[in-house]
């Protein structure tokens, strides 16, 4: 038999809770949270239905290729700016990323010597990235 202590209970009972990168609550913006196992999440919400987020996440540590998962919970296309950061943060990168409404999947970027840094809203201003 083996014996199970209170700590290892709460260990597998207990979720981690992921920390978010500002330490703030969504404010109707993209929110990017940070886990300990080196994925990052980022959301986006919806004009439609209310409450509805459209949701992605990445794995951080490659400087090659990064795989951008993503699962859109809105009644329609959602337009995201990805910004990938170069080695010494100098050079950014920045890509329009567009989900359909209601569906997921995922997306793989090579981009040579830069790693994905963020996630946000698409916004008319953003220009030069096909938004």
């Amino acid at each position: 038999m083996f014996a199970v202590t209170g700590a290892a209970v709460a260990a597998l009972v207990l979720p981690a809770a992921p920390a978010m990168a500002d330490g703030h609550a969504p404010s109707g913006k993209a929110t990017v949270k940070s886990a300990a196992d080196g994925v990052k999440r980022a959301s986006i919400s919806c004009n439609g239905p209310k409450g509805n987020t459209t949701n992605y996440s990445w794995g951080v540590g490659s400087w090659d290729s990064t795989t951008v998962y993503f699962n859109n919970h809105c009644n329609h296309p959602v337009k995201a700016l990805l910004t990938f950061k170069g080695q010494g943060g100098k050079n950014t990168y920045k890509i329009c990323q567009t989900t359909n409404g209601g569906t997921h999947g995922k997306k793989r970027y090579t981009i040579t010597r830069h790693w994905l840094q963020s996630i946000t809203k698409a916004t008319k201003s953003t220009t030069g990235t096909g938004c």
